[in-house]
């Protein structure tokens, strides 16, 4: 057997281990719009399974551990498989690692996996090359909302204290700008949030947007995006 499928079987085994009752009623409550299975394991309890469990597997063997993990239809499992893509995404290939970040986007069903997909996963790689913009552009204008709040959330990684540079604002504002009056909520949470988080490094430059936006965008829009001003 190969030491990926091996690693895969590893992860799951202790993950399904580390399942406890009272937090899997508690996720799948919390997650109401997702259609998949929950086992009951704790975030950094997945974050240290899948760290310790990959360390010996090379930066090219990641992608078949990742795809093992994500044919599991279970929460938690999904999101052990966006660890090692978030892993991938910094040394492997953009290419590859945005084709899988495509077809998981579309798989997605809840914030709950399209949001850790996004910010850091795909903002990895937008971090490392610039084609990234132009595959999330093109998700714009999708009827799928997941879609759409994918097209500009990993904008909030370059957004973060960690990673932000002056240079970003255009970017990050025009990624932002054709989902202000988006009624759908995850959609318009989403932005609120991006808006929200670059105010914190250009205060002046977001309430001037939002001044000069306001009757385009939606109150939730509004609400979310000026909480720190």
């Amino acid at each position: 057997m190969p030491l990926s499928q091996t690693v895969v079987e590893r992860i799951i085994e202790e993950l399904k281990n580390l399942g406890k009752q009272e937090r899997k009623e508690k996720i799948a409550q919390y997650l109401k719009t997702s259609s998949l299975e929950f086992i009951g394991v704790e975030l950094p309890d997945i974050h240290k399974t899948v760290k310790q469990n990959i360390k010996e597997l090379g930066i090219d063997e990641l992608p078949e551990v990742m795809e093992g993990l994500w044919k599991i239809t279970t929460f938690e499992i999904r999101l052990a498989a966006i660890d090692v893509l978030k892993v991938y995404a910094k040394k492997g290939s953009v290419e590859t690692g945005m084709a899988y970040a495509a077809k998981w986007v579309e798989d997605g069903d809840t914030w709950g996996i399209i949001d850790p997909l996004c910010s850091p996963t795909i903002g990895s790689m937008l971090l490392r090359d610039e084609s990234v913009e132009n595959t999330l552009r093109s998700w714009r204008t999708s009827d799928n909302f997941w879609r759409r709040r994918a097209s500009f959330l990993p904008f909030l990684h370059l957004a973060l204290k960690s990673q932000y540079r002056p240079e970003y604002k255009d970017k990050i504002l025009e990624a932002v700008s054709p989902h202000i009056s988006d009624k759908e909520f995850f959609v318009g949470k989403a932005a609120g949030w991006v808006l929200r988080e670059l105010s914190k490094r250009e205060p002046e430059l977001i309430k001037k947007y939002i001044d000069e936006n306001r009757s385009l965008m939606t109150k939730l829009v509004i609400r979310e995006g000026s909480k720190k001003l």
